[in-house]
């Protein structure tokens, strides 16, 4: 709309439009449930790309359930860092994106490790069919993310990814 006509609008119009900005602008979430919104969405988006990579290993037997669940690791890491760097975390202190990507895959591999062990002892003691004994493992590489979900979610806050503006162990 060009501004003319903006300005030429009856005002009963501007105001519906002020009530509804007004409106639009109360829904907006504070910073911090922004945040953790943006977390959880990565975490799903990564959680899905995971899972689908770590079923797909397993269905046809390419890899043995922990080196399974390691590929699934990298394979969902590589989109969750992107989107945490730059959507999450986006006022990171880019002077450390080195130190920061170092640190971010150091808390991958520790939970990569976990959940391989996690999805190889589920397959080692799974029986039933095969689709069956893959299921499970799954669930058991799933429910090791689901666990650490919320201790990742603050190493990533408070150390890896610090806004620039604050200090060290702050």
């Amino acid at each position: 709309m060009s501004a003319l006509a903006a300005r030429t609008r009856p005002a009963a119009d501007n105001a519906q439009a002020g009530a509804a900005t007004l409106t639009v602008r109360r829904l907006r979430l504070p910073p911090g449930i922004r945040r953790i919104s943006r977390y959880l969405l990565t975490s799903g988006i990564s959680t899905v790309v995971s899972e689908v990579t770590l079923v797909a290993v397993l269905a046809v037997r390419l890899l043995p359930a922990p080196a399974a669940a390691m590929a699934a690791t990298v394979t969902g890491g590589m989109v969750s860092y992107a989107l945490s760097r730059y959507w999450i975390w986006g006022d990171a202190d880019r002077r450390r994106a080195g130190l920061q990507l170092m640190l971010y895959w150091a808390v991958a591999v520790a939970g990569m490790l976990l959940a391989a062990a996690a999805t190889d002892l589920v397959a080692d003691h799974a029986t039933g069919t095969h689709p069956a004994r893959v299921a499970e493992a799954a669930a058991a590489y799933l429910a090791t993310y689901a666990l650490l979900w919320v201790a990742k979610f603050l190493v990533y806050q408070r150390v890896i990814f610090r806004p620039a503006n604050l200090p060290d162990g702050a």
